[in-house]
C-alpha cells in the first residue's frame, strides 16, 4: 500500500541544483515524514523511496509506503501527505484550504478523510509550523535549501506533472531553518481579510463593541461583530437563532495583525459580514469552506431566512 508526494524544487531558469545540497534536503524531508506519520498514526511504519527527474525544477517523487497491510491504513497515508502538502504552501489561509485539498488531492483520496480526520491533520500543520512536530528535521531542510542560491522555491504536489500550490519561496528558507535575523519592517499594522466557517461558542446579546467567542480553524477567538443587520437581528429575535450547540456561521473576517519580535501578531479580529447561518450544522469540520451554487458563486442568505 502506497501513496505519492512530490517534493518540488523550482530552480532559475538553465540552472540545476546541487547534488549534496539535493541528498541532505531529501534525507531531512524524509525524517520529517516519519516523525509526523508516527504523530499522526503511531502504529503505522513508513518507508520512503524517491524517484526524481530535472526539467526547469527538480522533482523528487516520495513513494510512502505502509509495512502493514489493513486497508484501513489508506487513509492514514493520505492524512499524512495532506499535512505535508499543506505545510509546504506559502499562504494557505489566503488560497483557501479547501480549494487546496481539491487541488492537491485526487477526488478518491479526498473522501478517505472524515472530519475528525481532518480536523487532526489540522492540528498537526499548526504544531508543524510553531516548532513543536518535526522542528529539527524540517529546520534542516530548509537549511540545505538556502545553501544552494540555484533553487528559488519548495512546494509538494500529489501530481507530478502539476507546479506545487504557492510553494514556499527563497525569500522564507532562512525564517524557517530557524537562523532568520529580526528585521526592522516599515509597516508595523496589516489586515488580513478571509472567509471562514466558524462554530458560536458565547454570543453577546448586547448593543455593545464586545467580543462574540467562536472556534475557528485554528482554535478559539474572540470576534467584534461588525455586521449590524445581523447583529440586530439577533438582538430582536428575528433571526431565530435557537442557541444550542454547534451554531455555525460562515462569515468574513478581517483580522487586523502588528509586527512584533519578528513576527506578525493577530491583535483583533473582526465579522464584516455574516455570509451565511447554518440551520442544520454538520460534525466540525476544521477545513470547511463556503458552498458555491452552480454558476460557481459563494451561496448567501439573508441573516433573517438562514
Amino acid at each position: 500500500m502506497e501513496e505519492t508526494i512530490t517534493l518540488y524544487l523550482g530552480l532559475k531558469a538553465g540552472q540545476r541544483a546541487d547534488f549534496e545540497v539535493v541528498g541532505l534536503s531529501a534525507a531531512a524531508f524524509a525524517e520529517a515524514v516519519k516523525e509526523i506519520a508516527f504523530i499522526l498514526e503511531p502504529g503505522l511504519e513508513v518507508r520512503l523511496e524517491f524517484d526524481s527527474g530535472t526539467e526547469g525544477s527538480l522533482k523528487l517523487k516520495a513513494i510512502i509506503k505502509s509495512l502493514t497491510t489493513p486497508e484501513s491504513r489508506r487513509k492514514a497515508l493520505v492524512a499524512i501527505i495532506t499535512t505535508i502538502g499543506l505545510t509546504l504552501v506559502n499562504d494557505v489561509r489566503g488560497y483557501g484550504v479547501g480549494k487546496f485539498l481539491d487541488h492537491f488531492l485526487a477526488p478518491e483520496q479526498r473522501k478517505e478523510l472524515s472530519e475528525e480526520d481532518l480536523a487532526r491533520v489540522a492540528r498537526a500543520v499548526i504544531d508543524i509550523n510553531e516548532g513543536r512536530i518535526a522542528k529539527a528535521p524540517v529546520q534542516a531542510m530548509y537549511k540545505q535549501l538556502e545553501r544552494d542560491t540555484n533553487i528559488e522555491s519548495v512546494g509538494a504536489t500529489t501530481r507530478p506533472d502539476d507546479k506545487p500550490i504557492q510553494p514556499i519561496p527563497r525569500s522564507a528558507f532562512l525564517e524557517k531553518a530557524g537562523i532568520a535575523p529580526l528585521t526592522e519592517v516599515s509597516t508595523k499594522t496589516r489586515t488580513i481579510q478571509s472567509t471562514e466557517r466558524l462554530t458560536l461558542i458565547s454570543p453577546v446579546l448586547l448593543p455593545s463593541d464586545r467580543v462574540w467567542r467562536f472556534g475557528s480553524p485554528i482554535g478559539e477567538f474572540g470576534y467584534f461583530l461588525k455586521d449590524e443587520k445581523f447583529l440586530n437581528a439577533a438582538l430582536n429575535g428575528t433571526l431565530r437563532l435557537g442557541l444550542k450547540k454547534g451554531i455555525q456561521i460562515t462569515a468574513q473576517i478581517e483580522t487586523k495583525e502588528e509586527f512584533e519580535g519578528g513576527v506578525w501578531v493577530p491583535k483583533r479580529r473582526e465579522i464584516i459580514k455574516v455570509i451565511r447561518v447554518h440551520r442544520r450544522p454538520e460534525p466540525e469540520d476544521l477545513f470547511a469552506q463556503p458552498k458555491k451554487g452552480k454558476k460557481g458563486k459563494t451561496k448567501s442568505r439573508n441573516p433573517k431566512n438562514p
